[in-house]
């Protein structure tokens, strides 16, 4: 982390944010001039000089858009997430190594992908028990061959986003058990789940575990409340894993990581609350575990 973005004032970082900005619609420009004379190759029966400066100013203006934000994010996280994170846990690491937490460990159903990755991982303790978090980011690749020159290609597409945390509970469970969405297919097969009794939940959640019976004896209708309650408040699809070691998997698919800009539009101070309220949000969902 750099000192010098750590110790960014909110004036500061705004000024910062600002000319990021400024970057992202430069950025912007280059690529709508990069497709503009692309077009105008193609219009003009093929005009290899003009499509092929097309498509290097447009390569240009993704990559100094893309360049732009990731820097821009890079000085938002190393100024505002310490302070922010250190309200929350004691004794912080900041991309700690080896990691302890693992989206591949854990059975939520995601979606088909090739490969998985983690960022932005911090670790710390909450209430004395040692907790992981970071983004998760699924990408799928597929390779296709151009029928025009017959060479191979591939196509990568993020297919997942989301904020993830593991806390160890350190006590054991007498069963796993996994929470996550119902979606409309498994409402209209009426897909295997176990039910808790409580209406509004079961229409909204599978649950999954090899002891339905202790599965039910953690998940008490108190429990359910209240992870329906911060599911209404959530920022994305809930999923939760609870393994019989009390390893504690949360993971939200919001479409953006931890102390994500988002669109750009926050100043520091919504910046700094919205990064609270997701944290907290979090450590909220362990207090339902730590108490079941």
């Amino acid at each position: 982390m750099e000192e010098k973005n750590k110790n960014l004032t909110d004036e500061q970082l705004s000024q910062q944010l600002r000319k990021s900005k400024g970057g992202k619609w430069g950025g912007m420009f280059l690529s709508l001039l990069g497709g503009m004379l692309v077009f105008a190759g193609i219009v003009q029966g093929g005009n290899l000089v003009l499509i092929i400066a097309g498509v290097v100013i447009l390569a240009l203006g993704q990559t100094a858009k893309g360049k732009s934000r990731e820097q821009a994010g890079r000085r938002t996280f190393d100024a505002l997430a310490p302070d922010i994170v250190s309200t929350v846990f004691d004794n912080i690491q900041m991309d700690p190594a080896p990691h302890i937490l693992d989206a591949k460990d854990t059975n939520i159903p995601l979606p088909g992908h090739t490969y998985c990755s983690g960022s932005g991982y911090i670790r710390g303790t909450y209430q004395g028990l040692t907790t992981e978090l970071c983004t998760v980011r699924l990408t799928e690749v597929n390779e296709f061959q151009r029928e025009e020159t017959g060479q191979w290609e591939k196509n990568e597409r993020e297919v997942y986003t989301g904020q993830w945390m593991l806390c160890e509970l350190n006590r054991e469970f007498p069963t796993w058990l996994t929470i996550w969405p119902r979606e409309r297919m498994d409402k209209l097969f009426g897909s295997k789940t176990i039910r808790t009794g409580n209406e509004t939940f079961d229409k909204r959640f599978n649950i999954s575990s090899d002891d339905e019976a202790a599965a039910l004896h953690i998940l008490t209708p108190d429990c359910a409340e209240k992870i329906l309650a911060l599911a209404d408040s959530s920022f994305g699809k809930l999923a939760i894993n609870l393994n019989r070691d009390g390893r504690l998997y949360l993971a939200v698919h919001s479409g953006h990581g931890f102390f994500d800009l988002g669109k750009g539009r926050e100043d520091p101070a919504q910046l700094r609350q919205r990064f609270t309220c997701e944290l907290t949000w979090f450590t909220n969902m362990i207090d339902v575990f730590r108490g079941a």
